[in-house]
């Protein structure tokens, strides 16, 4: 009788623990991009297996979500986890599939339908400050269930509309945030 129980408890557990960062609310202040031995040794460890790997140069690392939509069917906007080993930092950075690729910039309108208020997100430039930004926009949206469109040659197509996109967007940003030590 005692197996069942612990095997119910760890499966409970286990439950509990999909859902990871999956309400916890972003803190702007603490944006930096230094890795802790910690956060390093944990994503290593227990998250770096969910991801796919690139190396170009071998001194920083790609980290792109293995389940996410690789189609070009729809547009989409995916967060990339950039880790620079020789300088301990991390980056994000923002990825598009092809259908977004032609685009100068991304312009993304966020609407709440309970409120009836949106809000436009330009990246127009890159860098870390602005990718993990116009992220950490993206990630909000998507923890507050709004509706997400982007501009796609003159039209506004809807993104992360998808549970998969949603959900890969979602998990990467919260792996990000807790390498960078915001959760």
């Amino acid at each position: 009788m005692k197996p069942f129980l612990i095997s119910q408890l760890l499966f409970i557990l286990l439950l509990a623990g999909c859902k990871i960062d999956h309400d916890k609310k972003v803190d702007r202040s603490k944006f930096q991009f230094e890795i802790g031995d910690d956060s390093e040794l944990f994503f290593r460890n227990v998250r770096q297996v969910f991801y796919d790997q690139s190396s170009p140069d071998g001194t920083w690392q790609a980290y792109r979500f293995s389940d996410r939509y690789l189609g070009n069917e729809r547009p989409i906007v995916l967060p990339v986890i950039v880790i620079n080993w020789l300088k301990d930092e991390a980056y994000l950075l923002i990825d598009t599939n092809e259908l977004l690729s032609e685009e100068g910039y991304l312009e993304v309108i966020i609407s709440d339908s309970s409120t009836s208020k949106s809000d436009t997100v330009i990246l127009n430039q890159r860098g870390r400050e602005r990718m993990l930004e116009f992220g950490s926009h993206l990630y909000e949206a998507i923890q507050a269930n709004q509706k997400i469109v982007v501009k796609s040659k003159g039209f506004l197509v809807p993104i992360l509309d998808e549970q998969i996109d949603r959900e890969a967007f979602r998990i990467t940003m919260s792996d990000y945030y807790r390498l960078i030590r915001v959760f």
